[in-house]
């Protein structure tokens, strides 16, 4: 791999995924949107090229000279259930067959731990596509953008699948849902989160594992970019980031866990929620090399970042 093509390299996790590559030796060129904020890619030696993932002459003009192609660009707070698709099923096709067109030899594409799982909320593996019914349209169309990966590779495309669970790390500008909770840990509040458990993980194991895939990856098959031992409840998550950041944990954390002692409701039969995002990556850990950075360490490094632009954060600190 010699010069990889991205979309969605300003994001998160395309950050990260820049700097592994350029790591590498490897050269990148970035889709980029007419006015995007760059920050996340400030002095980095990436080409940058200004289009859109529905215009598939442009996209085909843009991966020309690229051996592979990283599809992370998503639309995921729009209440459009159309716009939604759009993007993330039609920009699908379009990036992937321009790339096919183009001649990459390699083509990543990032669905989402969301589209896995289990009616009975036990950990999700590479093999349980489960697409709940309360489901959120983000959900539903990442998972129609799988399919039609899966419907690319089926004809013998290059493409290779990954599920990202939750990413923690520096460069969360957006934020992401867990970077608001992380945030809202820090304002002493306590974040919204579901009933059952999510898979946290170090935002550079996921832009790693991607490269991974892609080296290693067979045809055709989904890979679970996550930690094995990061399945978190509320609790864990407010305590592991009130520790790192050196501060009380909320009020109402204590308060609820106070009550947890005395009243849980019960589980389902596969001791996990319905509407768990735990999951258990241990095949693809197996299969790629996945690293597994402590999520300490990860954490951390989101706790740092984010009090490096907000210096008030979490000012009451434990002696």
């Amino acid at each position: 791999m010699k010069r990889a093509f991205l979309t969605g390299a300003t994001g998160f996790v395309g950050a990260h995924l820049a700097r592994v590559l350029l790591g590498e030796g490897i050269e990148v060129r970035a889709l980029v949107r007419e006015g995007s904020d760059l920050s996340n890619l400030k002095d980095l030696p990436v080409e940058l090229r200004v289009g859109d993932l529905l215009d598939p002459e442009g996209l085909r003009r843009h991966l020309r000279g690229a051996d592979a192609c990283f599809h992370l660009a998503a639309a995921y707070a729009n209440p459009d259930p159309e716009a939604l698709s759009r993007i993330n099923v039609d920009g699908t096709r379009a990036v992937l067959e321009a790339a096919l067109e183009a001649g990459c030899s390699i083509l990543v594409h990032t669905s989402t731990v969301g589209t896995l799982g289990n009616p009975d909320g036990s950990p999700a593996r590479e093999i349980d596509s489960y697409l709940s019914p309360g489901a959120s349209s983000y959900v539903k169309s990442k998972f129609q953008g799988e399919k039609v990966a899966l419907e690319l590779a089926s004809k013998g495309a290059p493409v290779v699948i990954v599920h990202p669970s939750a990413p923690v790390g520096a460069w969360d500008r957006a934020p992401t849902v867990t970077g608001k909770r992380i945030l809202d840990v820090l304002e002493g509040k306590l974040p919204r989160y579901i009933e059952g458990a999510i898979n946290h993980v170090a935002a550079t194991d996921v832009a790693r594992g991607m490269l991974l895939a892609a080296r290693r990856g067979r045809p055709g098959g989904r890979y679970l970019l996550a930690r094995e031992s990061g399945n978190l409840t509320r609790e864990g998550f407010v305590c592991l980031v009130a520790r790192i950041a050196g501060i009380e944990a909320p009020r109402a954390q204590k308060r609820l866990s106070f009550l947890r002692r005395f009243f849980r409701p019960p589980l389902p039969a596969g001791g996990g929620s319905p509407a768990s995002l735990a999951c258990d990556p241990t095949w693809s850990i197996r299969e790629l090399g996945l690293p597994q950075t402590p999520l300490e360490e990860a954490f951390r490094e989101a706790v740092e970042w984010f009090r490096s632009r907000r210096p008030d954060l979490g000012k009451t600190a434990r002696d």
